[in-house]
């Protein structure tokens, strides 16, 4: 399967629960403590209203952590045994945080970083240990339920990826190392505990290529420029529970 289509089917599954839960909520009503005989507010003012009273925060600051999985390629679509492995190396964990200012009460701007790890041995000569990081300005959206600690939770972020293979090939020592641009897109649930803090559940997904890399092995280090067919797709998957604070 396409690796776009992979991220279009899993981003529409994701949307999919977020629409579902948000049809058995509901959506924000009139709130009757701001409406009196003696002065209407209509119902658009009183939903900006109720968005205010939701959000009223300037800043929020949230990590998260979860299972992630790197979209496969061509080279491991094969049934062949290391081709096996290196799919079972495309599993790994994710660890994340973002800090966001709220200039508007539903929409922040801030940072957003990431982090995946995955490791494995295909026998006792070679073996790959990969770090791949992501960091770049982000934008987040929120829209409230109608119980106003509910939300719905999108986000955008443009920016830099960093990948790292430290491994053993036929016993020897090897350092990769690559970096791309990239850019990642969110959408989730976020419950609020109290006025400061928020659990959430969220599905997301990072995109990019690097097409070369340097390898650093026996003391010597060269560059390797790398084809269409055999590029190194840091592109993956996530599904992640978060705390946020603010």
């Amino acid at each position: 399967m396409n690796k776009f289509l992979t991220v279009s089917v899993f981003l529409v599954l994701i949307v999919s629960g977020v629409l579902r839960a948000q049809d058995t909520t509901g959506v924000a009503t009139e709130n009757p403590a701001v409406t009196t005989q003696n002065s209407p507010v209509s119902e658009n003012d009183s939903t900006k209203i109720k968005i205010r009273l939701a959000f009223n925060r300037k800043w929020a600051f949230g990590f998260n952590g979860g299972y992630s999985y790197r979209l496969p390629n061509k080279g491991a679509r094969t049934n062949q045994p290391y081709s096996k492995y290196l799919r079972n190396l495309k599993s790994g964990y994710s660890l994340g945080a973002d800090f966001h200012r709220f200039t508007w009460p539903q929409v922040g701007l801030g940072l957003k970083y990431n982090i995946f790890k995955s490791q494995g041995d295909f026998d006792n000569k070679n073996g790959d240990d990969i770090t791949i990081q992501f960091v770049g300005p982000s934008a987040v959206y929120q829209y409230p339920f109608k119980n106003n600690t509910t939300s719905v939770l999108a986000g955008f972020a443009l920016g830099y990826q960093s990948y790292i293979n430290k491994g053993i090939s036929d016993g020897n020592d090897f350092t990769n190392k690559a970096n791309a641009m990239g850019w990642a897109v969110s959408v989730g649930l976020e419950q609020k505990l109290s006025n400061h803090f928020a659990l959430n559940i969220s599905g997301a997904c990072y995109l990019g290529t690097a097409y070369k890399f340097k390898r650093e092995a026996g003391g010597v280090t060269e560059t390797i420029n790398l084809s269409k067919e055999k590029f190194e797709d840091l592109s993956r998957v996530e599904l992640t529970l978060g705390l946020k604070f603010f």
